[in-house]
């Protein structure tokens, strides 16, 4: 399984240098997006009745979903709703994102919210003294502030392949919606309260499930629906699962869920709910609804539906898909490595050359990068690697992060497939043209 398509062309000969390194490098996003799965079409999903068939394709882009302004110098469309955060500014930021730089997944535009009005609903048989919280009752519980990497389910999802290994006659395809490649992440500090004291305070009794629901309006199949989270009681009870009303030290932006969102620290952002409106604690499992319903790892390598959790290890190169070209010499590689199970502990690095059609060759065996930053649980780190004496040619570089659980990325023909298209975490390599000096703009 390769995650890119390979190039047509390739540097051969001294005298063609200087073409084929420009066309590399106005080819490099075709390159990147020609593996992306999930183009619109029709096929038959495994398991469905004969002759079923069903249609998938792009949400339609009529309706803004987005609040805030998005400039193409730090963001890239996904699709209506979805704005990924281009990774080469990410080096100005430190070890948090500012807010209005965050990568944005709404299934609804933002509702317009009075907090002056809002209510935080509590209900549900595990509830004792059901009642509303207004934002001044959550301010004046015990305030907590936390440091954490949120990283959606998706992120990367471009990169699995169109077809399993185990895949035949086209049915199987992956069907997410959004072909995420590396910016559907960032860390940011979080304020806010404890769900278990909010839960406490309404005199919560031994719940089973609990689930958070929002006040976004999405339209859906069977109706439009509120978007919800089922999370088990022993997850929202945990210390670090917030109801935050604070990013960054300031009120929570309107596409990050103003004024009220859930935070479950290590898992992934799709069960972060934005714009809370009522909290459900059952002392019985409460069956998945709307679009956490198919939020599930399905496919030939997994015998039982998986409802995925806890983030997978990952990393990524402070570095835009789209440059167009670096400049030869002394180069130093910069990204950041993350996890939902723990601290990141060590990242690898290696680098390899195109030198014949389909022929890569080491250039920077993997080696271990710097870390530019003290390692702490649910929080990036960043890193660096010197790579000197860099000539003119087309690359591609990989990193490899490992965390103090010890989980390692992957191999990308090593990550299982499945068929919403979540959890790729491979060492995806990421082109790099490096043309000569004379031809830099």
């Amino acid at each position: 399984m390769a995650p890119h398509r390979r190039p047509d062309r390739m540097v051969a000969a001294p005298d063609r240098v200087q073409e084929l390194l420009i066309e590399a490098a106005c080819s490099r996003r075709r390159f990147l997006v020609a593996s992306a799965a999930g183009t619109a079409g029709t096929f038959v999903l495994a398991g469905t009745p004969a002759g079923a068939v069903m249609t998938v394709g792009q949400p339609s882009t009529k309706t803004n979903l987005v609040v805030q302004p998005t400039p193409s110098m730090y963001f890239i469309s996904r699709g209506s709703g979805s704005i990924e955060m281009k990774w080469g500014p990410v080096r100005e930021y430190g070890d948090t994102v500012p807010s209005d730089r965050f990568y944005i997944h709404n299934r609804a535009r933002s509702p317009r919210i009075d907090r002056r009005t809002w209510r935080l609903k509590l209900t549900g048989d595990a509830i004792t003294r059901p009642r509303s919280f207004t934002y001044e009752d959550l301010l004046a519980l015990p305030q907590v502030t936390l440091r954490r990497t949120l990283d959606c389910g998706a992120n990367c999802a471009a990169f699995f392949p169109r077809l399993p290994p185990s895949g035949s006659d086209g049915q199987w395809l992956p069907v997410g919606w959004t072909q995420w490649h590396f910016g559907a992440v960032g860390a940011a500090e979080w304020t806010g309260v404890r769900a278990r004291d909010v839960l406490a305070a309404a005199g919560a009794d031994r719940p089973v499930d609990v689930k958070f629901t929002g006040l976004d309006d999405i339209p859906y199949p069977s109706g439009n629906v509120h978007y919800s989270q089922v999370i088990p009681a022993d997850k929202v009870l945990k210390d670090d699962t917030l109801l935050v009303y604070r990013m960054n030290g300031s009120d929570l932006p309107a596409d990050h869920g103003y004024p009220l969102r859930l935070l479950t620290s290590g898992w992934g952002a799709n069960t972060a709910v934005k714009w809370l409106g009522e909290i459900e604690a059952s002392t019985s499992r409460i069956p998945a609804s709307g679009p956490q319903a198919n939020q599930l790892l399905i496919g030939p390598d997994y015998p039982q539906p998986i409802r995925p959790t806890v983030g997978r290890v990952r990393s990524a190169f402070e570095i835009d898909e789209d440059a167009q070209g670096i400049e030869p010499g002394d180069i130093t590689l910069h990204g950041r490595a993350w996890s939902g199970a723990g601290a990141i502990d060590r990242v690898d690095v290696a680098v390899e050359k195109l030198v014949a059609p389909g022929r890569w060759v080491s250039e920077v065996p993997w080696r271990a990068a710097k870390l530019l930053s003290t390692p702490e649980p649910l929080m990036w780190v960043r890193f660096e690697m010197p790579w000197p004496g860099v000539k003119a040619g087309q690359y591609r570089v990989m990193s490899r992060a490992r965390d103090e659980a010890g989980n390692i990325q992957p191999r990308p023909e090593d990550v299982k497939w499945n068929q919403h298209s979540l959890g790729y975490n491979g060492h995806a390599p990421l082109n790099v043209v490096v043309l000569p000096g004379s031809d830099m703009p």
